[in-house]
């Protein structure tokens, strides 16, 4: 009888045997992945630096240097400006690994304000000359060209294009300039840039400026189990951070989500991301019908251009918010309004391809080069420039 008890025995020994083999083996792997391999992190992370090259933490110290100075007047909300005759860099980590050639040789690309306060030249503040046709451009960060040099973000390539024909036009970017949300746009228009006397108006908006959205528009590492050897096992069988459920209906989430659910989740902010300027309390929508009336009394065309979040794009992928798209598309013309879309420009291109870096989702000079065409022949149809 001993002898069948040994040998039943023998397959519980043999595999206590495998497994504390292989406990020893993901061990050993797991010490070797945290000794050799550095933690995962998104590559061209972004910083800033002063026209000397010095680092700049934060707007305090930003601030402190001049770079930044509060607006004044009449504002829904405090906000700050890149101070007027300023020079300053973005800077980005990682240029050796990932080569943005549109970046100097440090990772960096120069941003000049003039005395206006705008990422413009100074030229333009000077009265307009006899003849000249000036087409004011407003928005964010996506019409500063934010991480790109000046002369490859889009407002200055519509200028390039509109002056093949001969005409005199002049497009002033006055995005970023203390401006960040629609109705921002429209009262900075009013109070400060009709100086340079536009004969056209084009107002850009991005996705941010309609729903609550922090976070849904930039890359960050997957979720850590706590194991580098199991992250690495489940990285291609887990959908990525910026590959939200199809199935779920995200715009309309958004728009229901109540005051205190979204600044609570980070998804807003009193001043960085205003709840009262988003599309479910009908902020965009009054302030895009101000903005025709005031250039509709002046004679002056006024168009409206939507990106969108450059997330979700590439062949297979899902973009989750065609549906505020579609919302911004009917209110304009409900309006009125020339609107266009160029969200088609950029659908079939995969998202990693349009980015400044992993770090910083903006438009990058593919993106602008993307666009260029749709917005061109838009503003052509309703200027007959």
């Amino acid at each position: 009888m001993p002898e069948p008890t040994r040998k039943r025995r023998r397959p519980l020994v043999l595999l206590l045997a495998v497994a504390a083999s292989t406990a020893i083996a993901l061990g050993a792997a797991e010490l070797l992945l945290r000794a050799m391999a550095p933690e995962p992190r998104v590559l061209g992370a972004i910083g800033y630096a002063d026209e000397n090259g010095t680092p700049v933490e934060n707007l305090t110290e930003a601030a402190a240097r001049g770079l930044v100075v509060p607006l004044t007047g009449e504002l829904p909300r405090r906000r700050f400006m890149f101070a007027p005759g300023k020079r300053f860099y973005i800077t980005y980590s990682d240029n050796d690994v990932l080569k943005r050639d549109w970046l100097d040789e440090q990772g960096r690309v120069v941003n000049e304000i003039n005395s206006a306060g705008i990422r413009d030249r100074e030229e333009l503040v000077a009265k307009k000359p006899a003849g000249q046709r000036r087409i004011v451009c407003l928005g964010d960060s996506f019409t500063f060209g934010w991480g790109i040099p000046v002369e490859l973000g889009w407002v200055r390539l519509l200028e390039d294009e509109l002056r093949r024909n001969g005409t005199d036009v002049r497009t002033v970017n006055c995005g970023a300039a203390g401006t960040v949300c629609v109705d921002e746009y429209v009262l900075g228009l009013k109070q400060r840039f009709y100086r340079f006397e536009p004969d056209a108006v084009v107002l850009t908006i991005c996705l941010n400026d309609l729903i609550p959205s922090s976070g849904l528009g930039f890359l960050v590492p997957r979720r850590s189990t706590g194991s580098r050897v199991l992250d690495l096992l489940l990285g291609p069988f887990q959908r990525g951070p910026l590959d939200l459920d199809p199935e779920r209906d995200w715009v309309g989430e958004l728009l229901a989500l109540p005051k205190d659910e979204a600044e609570a989740g980070g998804l807003a902010h009193p001043i960085d991301k205003p709840f009262e300027a988003m599309w479910s309390q009908g902020v965009p929508q009054k302030s895009l019908r101000e903005g025709k009336a005031w250039c509709d009394a002046r004679g002056i065309p006024f168009m409206v251009i939507l990106w969108p979040f450059l997330q979700g794009l590439g062949e297979g992928r899902h973009y989750p918010f065609q549906k505020i798209h579609d919302l911004a598309a009917a209110d304009c013309a409900e309006a009125g309004i020339p609107f266009l879309d160029v969200l088609p420009a950029l659908r079939s291109t995969a998202q990693e391809d349009l980015w400044v870096t992993p770090a910083d989702p903006h438009p990058n000079p593919l993106a602008q080069r993307l666009v260029l065409p749709s917005i061109v022949a838009f503003v052509r149809a309703q200027t007959g420039w």
